[in-house]
Parts: structure tokens; sequence; C-alpha cells
């Protein structure tokens, strides 16, 4: 099993609404994808400018099909445009 956690801020001026607006469809379709065992977004309690993605999958084969669906390559660069400095992506594997 494939644990990944991506962090992300919000750059200056990007709001919730625009963040749920990208991710609501992007969780969604994740949870549908071949594999995929979680798929969660987050927004910090204590900075309301943070947000985790947390997702776990079977492996690294549904995890490679899920980075190329058509849901996921359209959603991380609008996602990416958002933020104030990336993604920061921690990969766990149990």
């Amino acid at each position: 099993m494939i644990r990944l956690n991506a962090f992300f801020t919000l750059k200056e001026g990007a709001s919730t609404e625009d963040v749920l607006a990208i991710t609501n469809e992007l969780v969604a379709k994740s949870r549908q994808d071949e594999g995929n065992l979680g798929y969660d977004l987050f927004q910090s309690t204590t900075n309301p400018k943070v947000f985790m993605f947390c997702e776990s999958w079977a492996d690294a084969d549904v995890l490679d099909k899920h980075s190329n669906a058509p849901h996921f390559t359209s959603a991380v660069p609008a996602l990416g445009a958002l933020t104030a400095d990336g993604l920061k992506i921690e990969r766990f594997e149990k």
C-alpha cells in the first residue's frame, strides 16, 4: 500500500472556494479510480491557507494510472496556480 500526503499553501488572493472548485471533482473521480483506498482533502484548523491531500493506493501501478488520468492532469496545474510554493508530497509505503 502507498500513502501520499500532499501539502500546499494558498497564495495571496486565492480562496478556499477557488480550491474547492478544482478539488471537489478531483476527489470524487479519484475515489473511483482502480486501486484507490482513500482520497481526502483536509484544511488546517490552525492556518486556513494550508491544505493536505491524503491518498491511499493499492500499489505503484494504480498510482501511476491515477497520475495520468485526465481528472488528475487537468486539476494539478490549476491547483498549482493557486499555491504559494507548489505541492509538497510525502510518500509512504507499507
